[in-house]
């Protein structure tokens, strides 16, 4: 969490315990009227139920934020385990695969070279074989082919 996500609660926090000692202030001095008392004890009593309905709401978001991460590590995970077995079922090699994910990923043929440490020509010749053996003609296509299938994926099954 950051300071910005914070500031209410400790915005209100703080309106509590000014509140709280002015509170007893006021009776230490007695110069107060009781009307005056129980409208900033009133005051008091709201400022408090909203700072613990927001301690509240900020304790369910950590915990939404967590689990979402959770599934979305998890989604990243089960995409590239059926990515891996789409890339078998083409017959394509490991370097292959490797290939083809880089590209998907969207690195240059210059990039995927670099990345692992081959000529570019090399990178060329099996990108090529990939196109051929899924049966697209680009990476555009290839990665197409890996969205359409989260798109038409049921959200109830997850």
């Amino acid at each position: 969490m950051n300071f910005k996500n914070l500031l209410p609660t400790i915005v209100l926090f703080s309106a509590a315990l000014f509140f709280a000692y002015d509170i007893i202030a006021d009776f230490a001095d007695g110069n107060e009227g009781l009307l005056h008392i129980v409208v900033e004890s009133m005051v008091f009593i709201a400022i408090l139920y909203v700072l613990f309905r927001e301690i509240r709401n900020l304790s369910r978001l950590k915990i939404e934020l967590s689990e979402e991460r959770t599934r979305t590590a998890r989604l990243s995970g089960e995409l590239l385990a059926v990515m891996r077995s789409q890339f078998a079922q083409w017959g394509l090699s490991q370097s292959e695969s490797d290939i083809a994910l880089l590209l998907i990923k969207g690195l240059s043929m210059k990039e995927v070279a670099r990345a692992r440490q081959v000529k570019e020509k090399t990178v060329r010749q099996q990108a090529t074989s990939v196109y051929a053996k899924s049966g697209y003609a680009g990476r555009h296509e290839l990665a197409a082919h890996f969205i359409e299938d989260l798109m038409n994926q049921d959200p109830a099954e997850n």
